[in-house]
């Protein structure tokens, strides 16, 4: 009878071998695995760079300036409007501009994407807390759409203001 044993003189045997290679594939496997996501993840930060700063500029911007001119929302004629801001002052709106911006949105929407300078997203803002006003278009579920909130003050009452921008 001969009886299979691991060799005592350092050598490895076929059931070693084939063990050592099995991991050493399913590393190999993890390793490409792990490094293909952190790829794709790379990707995904590198496209939303731009749509996070314009976002983020937008936001800034409308509730913090009055607009060009500083009386757009008197204006009768939409084409006189340069630039869409909110603010009666830093990060407290003039809620006539707020009534004319809602208006304006929901009824001519790409004129305010126009006076919005984001012609090359679609957008969607919204006022929630001590009023509850939207305009644009909300994002569908399955969009790359960046958030911005910020906290403002409208008629006297802390108010959150969010705008999302998404690629059409």
């Amino acid at each position: 009878m001969v009886y299979f044993f691991p060799s005592q003189t350092g050598q490895a045997s076929l059931p070693d071998l084939l063990l050592a290679t099995f991991l050493f594939f399913i590393l190999l496997a993890g390793l490409v695995y792990y490094s293909n996501a952190l790829q794709n993840d790379a990707q995904t930060v590198i496209i939303r760079r731009p749509l996070d700063a314009s976002a983020s500029n937008l936001a800034e911007y409308i509730i913090k300036n009055q607009g060009t001119p500083s009386n757009w929302e008197t204006l009768s004629d939409a084409n006189q409007i340069k630039q869409i801001g909110l603010a009666q002052k830093d990060r407290v709106l003039n809620p006539n501009k707020v009534v004319a911006f809602v208006n304006q949105g929901n009824l001519n929407y790409f004129s305010t994407k126009e006076r919005m300078g984001i012609s090359y997203y679609d957008f969607y803002v919204q006022f929630s807390g001590g009023i509850s006003l939207s305009t644009g278009i909300a994002p569908p579920p399955n969009k790359n759409a960046s958030v911005v909130q910020r906290l403002v003050t409208l008629n006297g009452a802390e108010t959150k203001f969010t705008l999302t921008l998404y690629e059409p």
